[in-house]
């Protein structure tokens, strides 16, 4: 019987200006088999945080200089391939509320038990290597309409609003055969032999149709 394959764990980064703490829960983390990292103040961990391998940033709420949801808003304008499990001893409900909603994976009180931050550490990274597979296949999904032209991309447009061939000319003031033509070429290109999966595909790769439905 094959044994199954561990998933390696991601890297750990751990935020906090309370260095006694951060030594400790490095320490224990390290020993859990986790490869760790430390950083005083959320600056110090921004200013290196691009060239990071994604992975689970543990980070305490209360800091001096930036706190922790301003490290995680950063975090979010940048597009951060990083998750967050955020630490308080100060939380409110309302916090949490607002850290969650924001994208955080979890919230944890201080004094830290181990288990529960491994667990939390866990659910962060299962969620790192789902949000990294969606953009992955969104980004392949994409790559398949690179080849055509802005036109044929119009046309695509007009089978995604539901709109024929004859109503699709309508809008872009073109021939009933040359929308024709155009949805022949953009089909061999896709490598489909509907219209139903071309629209299919276009909704994978979120290709947002404009312009108003014509009446035929």
């Amino acid at each position: 019987m094959t044994e199954p394959v561990a998933v390696p764990a991601d890297p750990v980064y751990l935020v906090d200006d309370d260095t006694a703490l951060r030594h400790e829960l490095a320490d224990a983390l390290e020993e859990a088999g986790y490869a760790v990292q430390g950083f005083s103040s959320g600056e110090a961990f921004l200013e290196v945080e691009g060239g990071l391998a994604p992975g689970c940033v543990v980070l305490d709420l209360t800091m001096p200089g930036m706190n922790g949801m301003q490290v995680h808003t950063a975090l979010v304008d940048r597009k951060s391939r990083h998750v967050v499990v955020m630490l308080t001893g100060t939380g409110s409900i309302a916090t949490a509320v607002a850290a969650l909603r924001t994208g955080v994976v979890d919230f944890v009180e201080k004094p830290v038990e181990l288990d529960t931050l491994k667990a939390c550490i866990e659910i962060a990274q299962v969620r790192r290597m789902t949000v990294a597979a969606t953009r992955e296949k969104l980004a392949a999904a994409r790559e398949r309409f690179a080849p055509l032209t802005p036109r044929e991309l119009e046309v695509v447009y007009g089978m995604m609003l539901g709109q024929s061939a004859k109503m699709t000319a309508r809008r872009l003031d073109l021939s009933f055969r040359t929308v024709e033509s155009y949805r022949a070429n953009l089909m061999v290109k896709l490598g489909v032999r509907t219209l139903a999966e071309v629209v299919r595909m276009a909704i994978e790769a979120e290709i947002a149709p404009t312009g108003p439905v014509l009446e035929d």
